[in-house]
């Protein structure tokens, strides 16, 4: 469903007074999944006496989408490692979930990719979400609904805004398509070129979470927040981290439409691809490789961003490595 059906059901919940204590929002928790949480912490805090509710205009709908609304409490990943972890449970959420509204009336705590909670954390929160308070109510927004707990899932409402998979945000599909399809690991100059440009793709990365984050900073400062330097710097690494996610998939999609060509007939032109536009390059690397060697490639793909995320690795020597048997 769209946002739009979604919040229908919800508001519908709230004017029959019948809302759940949690709503598992499956969709991007930066655009649609985003888009109904904002929607819904608006409607439930919005101060207007008349319809339409929210009405975007008063100071509470204001204070929700700045997120300095005082009965909501907004999580995400922000460590380098992309991890909500168990001191985030322990140390902000379950003080607050114990604390009576402000303003006395709802409380909502939206969790931003809650599929990132670590084990001890997601067992701490459950707990919360066994026994919650009256008028407090949980927003988990994930495009990754199973690896989250089963006993999570199995104690929240459902809104799956999700029609199929969620493809790569752009500009960084539209870059790594450009990308693939000059390489060749026929010489050790294409290689490093390859590799040169992701090196300066991930560069580029990094300056865009840099101005996402200082547009955060300056947001929080306008409403009396200081932000030190160690959480500016678990910010940037954060959202860096998540557009990275994009290029890697976009990478494993461009293979899988290699892998794909590897296994049709040359009459079966209709068959769908992540990068049609490409068909012609695509095909041609299908025409050389076997099909082993394309499953082998996405393999390879996944073991490039673990060495790059989970290792720490230097760009520039892991990205020449693998994309020397990338092909």
């Amino acid at each position: 469903m769209n946002v739009e059906d979604a919040f229908k059901i919800v508001k519908l919940a709230f004017e029959n007074k019948r809302v759940p204590h949690a709503y598992l929002v499956v969709g991007s928790p930066r655009e649609s999944g985003l888009q109904l949480a904002e929607k819904t912490a608006s409607l439930l805090l919005c101060t207007s006496p008349e319809e339409p509710r929210p009405c975007g205009e008063c100071l509470s709908c204001k204070n929700v989408i700045s997120r300095n609304h005082s009965d909501t409490l907004w999580i995400e990943p922000e460590s380098r490692s992309r991890i909500i972890t168990v001191g985030i449970m322990r140390d902000i959420l379950l003080p607050w979930a114990e604390k009576g509204s402000y303003t006395g009336g709802w409380k909502i705590c939206i969790i931003l990719f809650a599929d990132r909670l670590h084990e001890s954390a997601a067992n701490a929160f459950l707990k919360t979400l066994e026994e919650p308070a009256e008028e407090t109510i949980f927003l988990l927004v994930t495009d990754n609904p199973e690896a989250l707990l089963p006993t999570i899932i199995s104690r929240c409402q459902q809104l799956n805004l999700n029609v199929g998979r969620i493809p790569p945000a752009e500009p960084w599909r539209t870059k790594v398509a450009e990308i693939m399809s000059t390489h060749s690991n026929t010489s050790a100059l294409h290689v490093l070129s390859t590799a040169g440009q992701m090196v300066e793709l991930f560069a580029e990365i990094k300056k865009v979470s840099e101005k996402i984050t200082n547009e955060r900073v300056k947001n929080m400062r306008q409403h009396d927040f200081d932000v030190d330097e160690d959480v500016y710097t678990a910010w940037v690494s954060s959202r860096a981290k998540e557009i990275r996610s994009s290029v890697y998939e976009a990478i494993r999609d461009w293979f899988r439409d290699v892998m794909v060509q590897c296994n049709i007939l040359e009459d079966e032109s209709d068959v769908p691809l992540f990068f049609p536009e490409y068909k012609e390059v695509t095909s041609q690397l299908a025409g050389k490789i076997e099909p082993l060697r394309a499953v082998q490639n996405l393999n390879m793909v996944d073991s490039m961003e673990r060495q790059l995320e989970h290792r720490n690795m230097r760009e520039d020597f892991v990205f020449s490595y693998w994309f020397t048997w990338l092909k």
